[in-house]
């Protein structure tokens, strides 16, 4: 298992998708925080969005202009417990490639990047940071 951080200075990390069978799992996600916090994760939880992005790139031009590329964007909902305490969220989420048709050509492509992503709502305390345990499969950082 391996851990990444995403915090206000690093909110995003892209990974390299290999085939299509290439997975990535989330198991959980702890907040942490640089200064003394009881209660004030649920505050850091409110405030921001965990997003996932698959990306292929269909057409670069060869200045780098025009990108014609295929994205599916989706949430990853960080939920806590009525009564939970401490700031650990159980996700085990399972963010795995597919296959896509592109235009009338038959053969099966792939989506080759992989991009976690926070956003934040109203503006983020530069002392928390979101630490995802996750695993890998078929992917490179």
């Amino acid at each position: 298992m391996e851990q990444i951080k995403l915090n206000k200075e690093n909110p995003e990390i892209e990974f390299k998708l290999k085939s299509d069978d290439s997975y990535l799992l989330i198991h959980s996600a702890f907040i942490t925080s640089q200064k003394n916090f009881e209660n004030e994760w649920t505050n850091f939880i409110s405030k921001v969005k965990l997003t996932a992005e698959l990306r292929h790139a269909v057409f670069v031009d060869p200045e780098g202009r025009f990108i014609d590329d295929r994205i599916m964007q989706f949430p990853i909902h960080l939920l806590v417990e009525p009564y939970q305490v401490q700031p650990i969220i159980q996700l085990n989420k399972l963010i795995k490639n597919e296959t896509i048709k592109i235009g009338i050509n038959t053969d099966l492509k792939f989506y080759r990047t992989l991009k976690l992503e926070l956003k934040d709502y109203e503006n983020l305390d530069s002392n928390h940071t979101l630490e995802l345990n996750i695993e890998k499969c078929k992917i490179d950082d």
